[in-house]
């Protein structure tokens, strides 16, 4: 099997125009057309049907069957390139969600010293959303994530390190009416993270859920960008639990029978990839992190 052919063929069938296609990849047209041909041989079928306009085609049933698996060779090829990276290099790329990572890293830096890790620790930086996609691409080689909801991909293996619980903030120096309501909630100034962030989805929800229609004066997607106004009474928030523990200036609003969803704090890693002693030590260590 010839890899180049198979990309060639996936670029073919994305662009429908021999000339295209060989215009990205900077070669001639009878390399792909000579390509397409030894994939049609290879396998016994016809792949495309040409039409009569502007050097254009269109997938066969068999090739719509061959550009499927392609994907599916394609991204595994990219996989082991990745891991083997990792084992030849000795360096493991971790995806670090800030939130989570200011939360969770002082309770593990100094086992992670002890054990020699922290020169193969390669961060990678991120919201959890986009460090889930480069998790799957093979460009994180695992990752700390956070979500509302557990990995539906087969493809990933994790470990639920804590359920944390979504908090209304406001500054120690605002003063509330009790019994505190949602609907008085309405009257507030906002400042929220981004649509960066899960707290966006979450916040959506609160507001469908109990039909408040809040004055969002900020976002941001920096936390303590948030954090810091927040204390300044600039306006109330919405964020994680894990945000906040151990964080002086702020209180936590007491909402009689508030249900939102938990905030699971995640250890990600593709089941691909064979954990070797380093690795593995590093998802011990995460996935014991004890309560404190």
């Amino acid at each position: 099997m010839n890899f180049k052919d198979l990309r060639y063929f996936q670029k073919l069938s994305e662009k429908k125009s021999f000339s295209e296609t060989a215009k990205f990849f900077q070669v001639s047209q009878p390399t792909i057309t000579y390509a397409l041909k030894r994939l049609e041989s290879e396998y016994g079928v016809m792949l495309v049907e040409r039409k009569s306009y502007a050097n254009s085609l269109q997938l066969t049933p068999a090739g719509t069957q061959l550009q499927q698996h392609i994907q599916r060779i394609l991204h595994e090829d990219q996989l082991i390139s990745h891991d083997l990276r990792r084992i030849k290099s000795r360096q493991i790329k971790v995806g670090l969600p800030p939130i989570i990572t200011n939360y969770l890293f002082p309770k593990v830096f100094s086992t992670l010293r002890r054990e020699k890790l922290l020169s193969t620790i390669e961060p990678i930086v991120n919201g959890s959303h986009k460090l889930e996609q480069l998790l799957q691409t093979g460009q994180l080689d695992i990752s700390l994530l956070g979500s509302t909801s557990l990995p539906q991909d087969p493809n990933l293996s994790y470990q639920i390190i804590r359920a944390h619980q979504f908090k209304l903030i406001a500054s120690i120096d605002h003063h509330f009416k009790m019994p505190l309501n949602i609907t008085d909630l309405a009257q507030e100034d906002f400042i929220l993270l981004d649509e960066q962030s899960v707290h966006q989805q979450v916040f959506q929800y609160f507001t469908q859920k109990y039909q408040v229609v809040p004055n969002v004066i900020y976002q941001t997607s920096e936390y303590r960008l948030l954090l810091d106004l927040v204390k300044q009474n600039q306006g109330i928030s919405f964020i994680t639990e894990t945000a906040i523990l151990g964080e002086g200036g702020i209180q936590q609003l007491p909402i009689p029978n508030l249900q939102l969803p938990p905030f699971y704090l995640l250890l990600v890693y593709r089941n691909s990839s064979l954990p070797d002693p380093q690795l593995q030590k590093l998802i011990d260590i995460f996935s014991t992190i004890p309560f404190l």
